[in-house]
């Protein structure tokens, strides 16, 4: 390793902000050669003939102003994952980013987009621009953010977020689920210019473990004092309901339950299958853990506006056991077909790996000893549901089976490393030390998918914005139209 390379990793490490760690960076790639690698559009890891054609034709028909044309080939041939060029594989060689090729390509499709956003023509009034954004965004479809269970390892998503919010890539929708749900929450229940400050470790309370006297463990059968997590919930969340919190933070925010009881499904709830409830009890049903906490009534608002038990007779319990990551309801409700993954949970996070690692024998020898185990672990599972007696002893099997056979990865999935010190902190109320080095990591984590992320948002995230701006546009312009006076027919009175 010579000089200017240990500069490099150096300041990687030293890093503070990612503007520092991308330059950083982008260095160590120069070193080994992979500028060069960047700027070879061949590549058997994705279409790069096709992706090359689509470039041309776009930039040519936007330099020489041919609209209609331009938003023809954009409205049926604007594809996610056009030709494969999102593949993880593409964002394994180097530290920052990708093909050249790839980076031009969203680059120019974003350049057209806004060209046709801003731009005045004849034929192509607001009234269509709106229309085929709205068509086009429902055909690519959009981003997400999805945030696991996992305790107090979930200051690892605090990171995440705040990596993503400095670089404007933070998406419009976000689930949570346990610990995911508080950040969620605490994120969708603020305006957008009040984030900052939120993921300042000083500016949030995170003491939500307290353990309960030994006769209360007795009498409840639980472990931990929920008026302490309630407490921690209220220090760090509006009480507001889902319909509430998306007109302040314009951010759809989704939170899983998984029922107590049999003979209910798991919900994802949010503004549009659950706009009344509001969102701390919501919050708390997700973080029940069982064992840790009681099960959790929902709070609805009535049509008087007050504070009522929503079906009263139902509690419901930690989100993570039934679907820690929806992807998809998501899909289903908010057009989702690009997951990002924070994911913490402990049970978890020793077996996965990240798609953009080169398959080698180690982590192949991994996949094979988590997909054993978990074979093995759902037959015994399995069997055990269908000869044991006991409804509550079916019940904790059913839930051990739904915890196995979820999918815990995303299109990019950002983990925390597995260690002796994060595994220490699971249940601990953590100090403001441990804090700031649980949302640090989150951040430093994230900063290595940042161009994957924007490359695969931007589009997206373009097109949303547009139909902002004509939205907009088009409400300013029917206030300031004037009215036009009303004729009224005047009958002559009759003697």
């Amino acid at each position: 390793m010579n000089r200017r390379e240990r500069e490099a990793r150096l300041a990687m490490r030293q890093a503070q902000d990612y503007a520092s760690w991308r330059e950083a960076a982008s260095a160590f790639d120069a070193l080994h050669g992979l500028d060069d690698w960047k700027r070879e559009d061949a590549s058997d890891d994705y279409d790069y003939k096709l992706i090359r054609a689509r470039l041309r034709e776009i930039r040519n028909l936007r330099e020489a102003g041919a609209v209609a044309k331009l938003v023809y080939h954009l409205r049926q041939g604007l594809h996610w994952n056009l030709g494969n060029s999102s593949n993880p594989i593409l964002y394994s060689h180097a530290l920052v980013g990708t093909k050249t090729l790839i980076e031009d390509y969203v680059r120019e499709v974003v350049s057209a987009l806004i060209y046709l956003c801003d731009g005045q023509f004849e034929d192509f009034d607001d009234v269509a621009k709106l229309r085929f954004f709205k068509e086009t965004i429902a055909s690519f479809g959009r981003s997400a953010l999805m945030l696991s269970g996992g305790a107090t390892l979930g200051l690892f998503h605090v990171g995440v977020v705040k990596a993503l919010v400095r670089e404007d890539l933070l998406p419009h929708v976000i689930s949570g689920s346990s610990a995911g749900s508080v950040v969620a929450a605490t994120v969708g229940t603020r305006a957008p210019d009040e984030l900052e400050s939120l993921l300042d470790p000083k500016s949030s309370y995170y003491h939500f473990w307290k353990p309960l006297a030994l006769k209360d463990i007795w009498d409840k059968g639980v472990l931990m004092d929920q008026k302490q997590i309630r407490r921690g919930i209220a220090s760090n969340i509006l009480d507001l309901t889902f319909e509430e919190a998306y007109r302040r933070s314009g951010r759809i925010i989704n939170i899983t339950v998984s029922p107590a009881g049999s003979n209910q499904a798991p919900r994802l709830l949010n503004y549009l299958t659950s706009p009344y409830l509001y969102i701390r009890e919501a919050v708390l049903a997700s973080s029940a853990v069982p064992f840790l906490f009681e099960p959790v009534m929902l709070m609805t608002r009535d049509d008087c506006g007050k504070r009522v038990p929503y079906m009263p007779s139902l509690r419901w319990t930690d989100g993570s056991l039934k679907s820690d990551l929806p992807g998809l309801r998501l899909r289903r409700l908010h057009n989702v077909n690009h997951f990002v993954v924070s994911q913490t949970n402990p049970h978890v996070i020793p077996f996965l790996r990240q798609r953009t690692e080169e398959a080698g024998l180690a982590s192949n020898l991994r996949d094979y000893v988590f997909s054993t185990l978990r074979g093995s672990a759902q037959y015994a599972i399995g069997v055990g549901r269908f000869s044991m007696r006991s409804e509550r002893v079916r019940r904790y099997l059913d839930n051990a089976s739904s915890i196995i056979e979820q999918d815990y990865r995303g299109n990019i999935t950002i983990l925390p490393k597995v260690t002796v010190w994060r595994y220490a902190h699971v249940t601990g109320n953590p100090n403001l030390e441990a804090v700031t080095r649980f949302i640090q990591e989150g951040e430093r984590a994230t900063w290595k998918r940042i161009e994957m992320i924007r490359n695969q948002m931007l589009v997206s995230q373009t097109m949303t914005r547009c139909i902002e701006k004509l939205e907009a546009t088009t409400v300013m312009e029917n206030r300031e139209r004037p009215r036009r006076a009303k004729l009224e027919v005047v009958r002559r009175r009759e003697p």
